[in-house]
C-alpha cells in the first residue's frame, strides 16, 4: 500500500521521477510506471490504496482531462492533494485554494526550502517510515556531502589570506572558508595606507580567482579572529561592511557567543540575530550556534533541542556548531553529535551540520559517522599531512613527505612540487589540498555506499577502531 501517490503528465516525467525517487526513501510512492493493465481501473485503485496525492503542477498538466480526471477521482475519495508548482501556472480549480508548494526547475536540490515545505506538508498527513537520509549534495549539488572546507585566516597560519586563495585557486580545490575579519580594511596591515589597499586588491584578484575555478566561498563571522586577537571592536556593523566588499556564496552568522542557559531566550537571541544578518546579503545565513557555557565548558543538556528547534523555525542550508564546544576529548564529541543527529532526525526533513574547526583526519570520518556533514580546519596550512599513516605533522617536515606530492595521482601536485616558481609553503599546502580531496571523495564513497565503519577501521586502524567501538558501540549503526 502506497503512503504518496504522484499525480503527473508525460512531459513532466523527469520532476516526477526525482520526487519519486527523493521520496521513496522515507515512504512508499506510486506512481505509473508501475502500472499494470487498464488505466482507469488500476489508478482508481491505486489512488485508494494511497494516504496522500501529490500533483505535480504545470501548463501541461493544468490542460490535460486525464490529469483533471484523475485529481477528481482524488477528491472524491477524500485524499489529501498537495499540488507542487514547478512554473508559474496556477494550479486548476478548485487546487488553486490548496496549500501548495513551489519547487520551479527543481533538481533534486534537498536543500531547497520548497521541497524541505513539501515533506512537512507530506510529514502532517503520513508519518515517515524511515528517518531523513542524508542527501548526496546540496545547494544545486554545488556542495557535496560530506564536504571539507579550507580554512583561510590571518591568525597563526603559514600562508597569508591572499597565498592561501591563491594555491585553493591552483589546486582547484572546491569548497574554501573565509574569514570577514580579513576583509576589513580597518583591520589589514597599515590601515588606512595604500599598502593596505593594495592588500585588500590582491586578496579580491586572488577570490575572483578561486570562483572562476568553480570554487564555493563561504563566508565565516571573524569572530574567531577577533577573539584570538582580543579584538572587542568587531560588530556585526563592520561584519555587514565585509559581507558587502567580499563575494560569497554563503555566510555565516554573527554568532551569538555566549547564549543564554535558559533555552526558550538562546532560541529567541539566536533567531533575532539570523533575522537581522539576512538583510546584510542576499547569500543563505548558515547559523553558528554556541552551547551555552559552563565552568571548565559548555552546557550540553539542552542544546540537541535548541539545535532541533532552530532548524525549524530556520530551515538553513547549515546548521554550524563549533567543535571544540562538544566535549573535552574526541569520544566524548562523537557522543554529543550522535545526540545532535538523533534530535535532528525528529525533523521531517534532512538538516546538514557543520562542524567548525574540524581538520584533523581521525575528528572527520569518526565525526561524519556521529552524524556531522560538512567540516572546516586550518591544518592545512598550519601542519603537513602524512598521507600514509593520515597523522599531522609540524609544517616545516614536508621535506618527509615530497616523495607522496611526486606519487600523487593529481598533476598539479606532482607539478608544484617540481617548480621553483613555488615556495616551500606552497608546496606544503598543495601536498594537504591534494589529501584532503583524496579524503573528501573517500567519505562521499562510503557514504553513498554505507561502508563508513569499513573507511573508519583503514585510516584509525584496527586497535584504534576497536578502542572507539567499545566506547560508542552504537556509532555505525
Amino acid at each position: 500500500m502506497a503512503d504518496i501517490y504522484i499525480v503527473y503528465t508525460g512531459v513532466d516525467r523527469e520532476v516526477a521521477r526525482r520526487l519519486h525517487d527523493a521520496l521513496e526513501a522515507r515512504w512508499a510512492v506510486w506512481w505509473d510506471e508501475q502500472l499494470v493493465g487498464s488505466y482507469p481501473q488500476y489508478i482508481e485503485a491505486e489512488m485508494q490504496k494511497a494516504k496522500c496525492v501529490v500533483y505535480v503542477n504545470s501548463q501541461t498538466a493544468r490542460d490535460k482531462d486525464t490529469i483533471v480526471g484523475e485529481l477528481e477521482i482524488a477528491r472524491k475519495q477524500k485524499k489529501p492533494i498537495i499540488p507542487v508548482l514547478i512554473d508559474d501556472t496556477e494550479a486548476p480549480y478548485p487546487l488553486g485554494t490548496y496549500s501548495a508548494v513551489t519547487l520551479g526547475a527543481w533538481t533534486g536540490d534537498q536543500s531547497l526550502e520548497g521541497w524541505k515545505q513539501l515533506v512537512i506538508k507530506i510529514s502532517e498527513v503520513v508519518a515517515p517510515r524511515e528517518k531523513p537520509p542524508r542527501p548526496d549534495a546540496i545547494l544545486d549539488d554545488r556542495l557535496r556531502l560530506p564536504g571539507l572546507f579550507m580554512s583561510v585566516s590571518s591568525h597563526e597560519t603559514q600562508l597569508s589570506p591572499e597565498d592561501a586563495i591563491s594555491v585553493a585557486a591552483a589546486f582547484r580545490y572546491p569548497y574554501v572558508l573565509l574569514s570577514a575579519y580579513d576583509w576589513d580594511p580597518g583591520r589589514l596591515p597599515g590601515a588606512g595606507t595604500s599598502g593596505a589597499e593594495r592588500i585588500a586588491d590582491d586578496r579580491a584578484a586572488a577570490l575572483d580567482a578561486l570562483r572562476r575555478a568553480g570554487g564555493l566561498i563561504l563566508m565565516d563571522s571573524g569572530n574567531y579572529e577577533a577573539s584570538r586577537r582580543g579584538d572587542a571592536q568587531w560588530t556585526p556593523k563592520l561584519f555587514a561592511a565585509a559581507l558587502a566588499r567580499a563575494p560569497h556564496d554563503l555566510a555565516c552568522s554573527f554568532d551569538v557567543m555566549n547564549p543564554s542557559r535558559d533555552p526558550n531566550a538562546a532560541f529567541d537571541e539566536i533567531v533575532a540575530s539570523v533575522h537581522r544578518d539576512r538583510a546584510f546579503t542576499s547569500a543563505p545565513i548558515v547559523p553558528i550556534i554556541h552551547a551555552p557555557r559552563l565552568a571548565g565548558g559548555h552546557d550540553l543538556e539542552h542544546f540537541p533541542t535548541l539545535l532541533r528547534n532552530l532548524a525549524s523555525e530556520l530551515r538553513p542550508p547549515l546548521l554550524a556548531i563549533p567543535e571544540r564546544e562538544l566535549g573535552p576529548g574526541l569520544i566524548c564529541r562523537i557522543k554529543a553529535m550522535m545526540r545532535i543527529r538523533a534530535a535532528l532526525d525528529a525533523l521531517p526533513f534532512y538538516q546538514p551540520v557543520h562542524l567548525l574547526g574540524t581538520g584533523n583526519p581521525w575528528s572527520i570520518v569518526t565525526l561524519t559517522a556521529a552524524g556531522a556533514d560538512s567540516f572546516d580546519g586550518l591544518e592545512w596550512c598550519r601542519v603537513v599531512v602524512d598521507r600514509a599513516n593520515h597523522r599531522l605533522n609540524h609544517f616545516q617536515h614536508f621535506d618527509f613527505f615530497i616523495e607522496q606530492s611526486m606519487n600523487s595521482p593529481y598533476e598539479v601536485t606532482q607539478a608544484a612540487v617540481r617548480s621553483d616558481d613555488i615556495h616551500f609553503a606552497g608546496k606544503t599546502a598543495i601536498h594537504n589540498l591534494d589529501y584532503y580531496s583524496e579524503i573528501a571523495a573517500l567519505l562521499q564513497d562510503a557514504c553513498r555506499r554505507k561502508a563508513l565503519e569499513a573507511l573508519v577501521t583503514s585510516l584509525l586502524h584496527q586497535a584504534n577502531t576497536r578502542q572507539l567501538t567499545q566506547a560508542v558501540p552504537d556509532l555505525f549503526k
